[in-house]
């Protein structure tokens, strides 16, 4: 066999094998990946998943949709704030309040968004509310959620540029 020949051989050998490589590897990637997350699955108790898909009565997950309208100005309130909604406490630093709708109030406050949180954290609480979820909150905002009696209360927290925070308080009964 001539050199030319065996060079060429042997070069379509080693295009072969990369080939086969590049191919092989995203394969075992997708292999490993399932692997991680049978592993996850696993190790998650079952009673878990079960607990999570019951934490929130079915009801809620229906009506949520309808509990969250336009958000139009809600971030601007422009009336005088209430000391409460709906048996909801409203932060007494409250500069702004308005309620939108029938389910919505909004205000605003100069305060920290970890200072809204520990607000209704400790009086929701003492008002029978029951935590049910939330989003982390800091800096940039947060959710947090409540549960009474078959109602429902979310509570959005949004910073402004003028170091207020917006907090929108959605009720659903």
């Amino acid at each position: 066999m001539s050199r030319p020949l065996r060079f060429l051989l042997v070069s379509t050998l080693a295009l072969f094998i990369l080939a086969c490589n590049l191919i092989s590897n995203p394969i075992n990637d997708v292999g490993n990946a399932a692997s991680t997350a049978k592993a996850f699955a696993s190790e998650m108790p079952f009673e878990t998943l079960q607990a999570l898909s019951t934490a929130v009565p079915i009801q809620t997950l229906e009506a949520l949709p309808s509990a969250f309208p336009e958000v139009n100005n809600y971030l601007n309130p422009t009336g005088a704030p209430v000391d409460q909604w709906n048996g909801i406490p409203v932060m007494p630093e409250a500069t702004l309040g308005e309620e939108f709708s029938e389910s919505v109030y909004s205000y605003t406050a100069p305060v920290s968004a970890t200072d809204v949180q520990t607000f209704y954290n400790q009086n929701m609480e003492e008002l029978g509310w029951t935590s049910a979820f939330g989003f982390q909150v800091s800096v940039q905002g947060g959710i947090l959620s409540y549960t009474k009696e078959g109602e429902f209360v979310i509570i959005t927290i949004s910073p402004d540029q003028d170091d207020r925070n917006s907090v929108d308080v959605i009720l659903q009964k």
